[in-house]
């Protein structure tokens, strides 16, 4: 040591890195900066995880499909989880944020600051890192063990945060002196001590248990149901959203804002002032196409949400008897039959054919429609193509399913059903699986339990279950 200086540091700060680099030890004296390799990694896998919560949250804001991802795979089942939410905001927008405030910490220490700024710098340094870490834990941990399915994105951004999180904490500059403060200034002592390491952490730990208990104590509901009925307009009595007189809410305008059911004729049900007109006795339905409520269900075979709500509907529908009928429209989220998707849509393999098939089974022999759907939403997913269409034509004869299938009818309903999902995707802003048209609202989204419709049809059709005769769960509904 030079004579007449005096030793002071006691801490192993990035700058002094950079210094000794250079064969300097006099933190005093500015050296050209040299970034430690480290950085360099924090910084590189910050990146990617900045690049793939970016993207995650730009497709979560508009609603958009992910590259590579259909709802039956691991990243939709894990973006359509109430687990990609915190408080109703998708968790990639603040996991953006912190990844760009933990990657804007490491430029600060670049630029040789005093002492206290250092440690400043570490102590935001270190509450990020644990957060990111903690949350990716806790992320990857729901994957595993609750959702039990894996979002590859996810799982890249939340490996690459925890690793940069992982070399932060590594790299702490502990003080020397056990005399440094970690909140006081002005001391001139270099280095993080371990009480302020102690104190710091437990903020970060904080942050994860606020991420943790706003999922478990707020959680996001999945049902969206958007009331589109037009200003003053009342809501509908038992009968009236549906039934009303031929021509009855119908609007001059080319495109509605809201769907308006009603009957303009003996089974015919006009959507969006006649731009839909169904003939009920000539499309799916469950229950009577001389119900005095009628609803209308978007669905594809493939969607696991569509797939828990299908026995919900059945057992609502018995529940209610004549006042209510379902017309139940298949939906196939493929690009390869449907031409109102986004090009870059991802598209489920094989959701055309077996969309198909039911159009073709219901156009065959409608009394045994029923049967075949019920066999279809039995279990996870549908069963292969090959089983399903020999399924099909046990219950209507291979001949007749053949020349159903040829039918010009089932690509004109199909495109129908595809346009009717594209509208109210339009007007609802809500793009999610299945559809419900319940008067002048669209829900959205999975549903509890037949509590949780009940609901719904009261809440916008005025209808008043009767008493179930078995006790079953409840649910409840959010407007």
């Amino acid at each position: 040591m030079p004579p007449g200086r005096k030793k002071t540091d006691q801490g192993t700060s990035p700058a002094q890195f950079m210094n000794e680099t250079h064969g300097s030890t006099n933190s005093a004296v500015p050296a050209a900066s040299v970034t430690p390799a480290w950085v360099y990694w924090v910084r590189g896998l910050l990146g990617v995880a900045l690049v793939g919560a970016g993207y995650l949250a730009w497709v979560s804001i508009h609603n958009g499909p992910v590259a590579g991802c259909g709802p039956t795979s691991g990243c939709g089942q894990v973006l359509q989880s109430p687990w990609a939410y915190w408080l109703d905001i998708p968790v990639s927008v603040p996991a953006l944020l912190v990844y760009l405030a933990l990657l804007g910490t490491t430029v600060l220490l670049q630029k040789r600051p005093a002492p206290d700024e250092e440690r400043g710098a570490w102590a935001a340094i270190i509450a990020l890192a644990v957060i990111v870490a903690g949350a990716a834990l806790w992320f990857v941990g729901l994957q595993i063990f609750v959702i039990k399915a894996y979002c590859k994105f996810c799982m890249i951004a939340h490996a690459c945060g925890l690793a940069a999180a992982l070399l932060c904490l590594r790299h702490i500059p502990l003080a020397r002196d056990p005399a440094t403060p970690m909140w006081a200034t002005g001391s001139g002592l270099r280095g993080v001590p371990r009480a302020g390491v102690a104190s710091v952490t437990a903020i970060g730990l904080a942050g994860v248990m606020a991420l943790a208990g706003g999922q478990l104590l707020v959680p996001r509901k999945l049902n969206v149901v958007r009331d589109l009925r037009p200003a003053g307009r009342p809501v509908a009595g038992q009968t009236n959203a549906i039934n009303g007189t031929p021509g009855e809410g119908n609007s001059a305008a080319p495109t509605p804002a809201s769907p308006q059911p009603h009957l303009v004729a003996p089974r015919q049900l006009s959507l969006y002032s006649n731009a839909f007109l169904l003939q009920l006795d000539t499309v799916p339905m469950i229950g009577s196409p001389d119900a005095t409520n009628v609803i209308v269900y978007v669905f594809d075979y493939t969607c696991s949400h569509c797939r828990a709500l299908h026995p919900i509907l059945i057992r609502a529908q018995r529940r209610f008897g004549p006042q209510l009928g379902i017309v139940s429209l298949p939906m196939p989220i493929s690009t390869n039959c449907n031409p109102f998707l986004p090009p870059q849509s991802h598209s489920i393999a094989n959701a055309c054919e077996y969309a198909r098939l039911g159009l073709a089974v219901w156009r065959a022999k409608p009394a045994v429609h029923g049967q075949f759907e019920e066999w279809m939403f039995a279990g996870a997913r549908p069963a292969p193509v090959a089983q399903a269409k020999e399924y099909a034509a046990q219950l209507v004869g291979p001949d007749v399913l053949e020349a159903a299938l040829k039918d010009p009818w089932i690509e004109q309903q199909l495109l129908l059903d595809c346009r009717l999902h594209h509208i109210n995707w339009m007007v609802s802003e809500q793009p999610v699986m299945p559809q419900l048209i319940i008067g002048d609202a669209i829900s959205t989204g999975p549903l509890n339990s037949v509590e949780h419709l009940v609901l719904l049809l009261n809440h916008y059709l005025g209808l008043t279950a009767p008493p179930p005769p078995v006790s079953g769960g409840q649910g409840e509904a959010s407007f």
